[in-house]
């Protein structure tokens, strides 16, 4: 009994671990190719950072670029 109990724990804990949280907003500020910031409906500001993206910061090469790309992908958003 008791290795099925940690095993369902176990499962337990790595479902919810899977799932992320959503944010509802608009987007206000755009730093470079892989940071953006929204603004939630509380006013409240939420500086996003993208999973999996390594775009040059602003000074780097191609940095100006990057920003511009997102820019025009959340645009509106």
């Amino acid at each position: 009994m008791v290795p099925w109990l940690i095993a369902s724990v176990f499962f337990v804990f790595l479902s919810i671990q899977a799932f992320a949280d959503s944010l509802t907003g608009k987007v206000i500020k755009i730093t470079d190719g892989d940071t953006l910031y929204v603004l939630d409906a509380n006013y409240q500001e939420h500086k996003i950072r993208l999973a999996g993206i390594d775009a040059p910061e602003r000074k780097q090469a191609y940095g100006l670029a990057s920003r511009k790309h997102l820019a025009s992908i959340v645009a509106g958003q």
